[in-house]
């Protein structure tokens, strides 16, 4: 006990917490922490918000990553495009054609490569970032005046940024009796083309440096190594 001036008794309890009225009366705590399934109010609002503010982002980033991928990644019907007589592709030449596909997109040039004994078509689309490339007869070599990529005879890269050599397209060549003689630069008969026999252009792909093929990619896209991976998207 502790006496007081003025003669009243108080405990030491009593110096303690405010008894007098108040408020509003807190709330007791409640201790879960033994409940693994007990979720506070808070913890439940938060995870409202992120739920919801998820849904938001994925509904304003879906359309437009796919307004932005769509064009790349979407299939051409092709189909055969007669491009002229044998004749048309002299020996040991590089001629520069116009093809015109089944759509405006599928419109594009391609210069079309007699030597060695086999038809090379190669898309002038340059494999970095789309920009036309350059047949420098000369040299017998293409070049991209965006960037600077080079490439050579065959549209394989020699130099510059780009992750691939140019893209290709199947060809064939079909006799008078409609028969297929060569298909994609391999002989498929005894004969050697004649110079009135068709040179047919099919279906754009995409090649590495050592010339096997992939399905097509858009420009910028690797098809071998690490970073292919994460550039799925092809227009097969």
């Amino acid at each position: 006990m502790e006496q007081q001036g003025n003669g009243n008794e108080t405990t030491r309890e009593d110096l303690g917490l405010y008894q007098g009225p108040r408020a509003v009366d807190p709330e007791p705590p409640d201790d879960h922490s033994d409940d693994p399934q007990y979720m506070s109010r808070t913890r439940f609002l938060t995870g409202v918000a992120l739920v919801t503010g998820g849904v938001i982002t994925a509904a304003i980033l879906v359309p437009v990553v796919g307004f932005a991928v769509a064009p790349t990644v979407q299939g051409e019907d092709w189909k055969w495009v007669d491009v002229g007589p044998y004749s048309a592709f002299p020996t040991d030449k590089t001629t520069s054609i116009a093809v015109s596909g089944p759509s405006p997109e599928a419109n594009r040039r391609v210069f079309v490569r007699n030597r060695d004994d086999e038809l090379i078509p190669i898309w002038n689309r340059c494999a970095h970032l789309g920009c036309p490339v350059a047949y420098a007869s000369g040299g017998d070599n293409f070049s991209c005046p965006c960037h600077g990529g080079a490439y050579n005879s065959r549209g394989l890269v020699v130099g510059g940024p780009p992750p691939r050599p140019l893209d290709r397209m199947d060809v064939k060549i079909v006799n008078a009796q409609g028969k297929d003689v060569w298909i994609r630069g391999q002989r498929l008969s005894a004969a050697n083309p004649q110079p009135k026999d068709r040179v047919l252009i099919g279906k754009a792909y995409s090649i590495d440096q050592q010339e096997q093929p992939f399905d097509l990619h858009p420009p910028g896209d690797p098809v071998t190594g690490t970073l292919s991976y994460l550039f799925p998207f092809t227009t097969s």
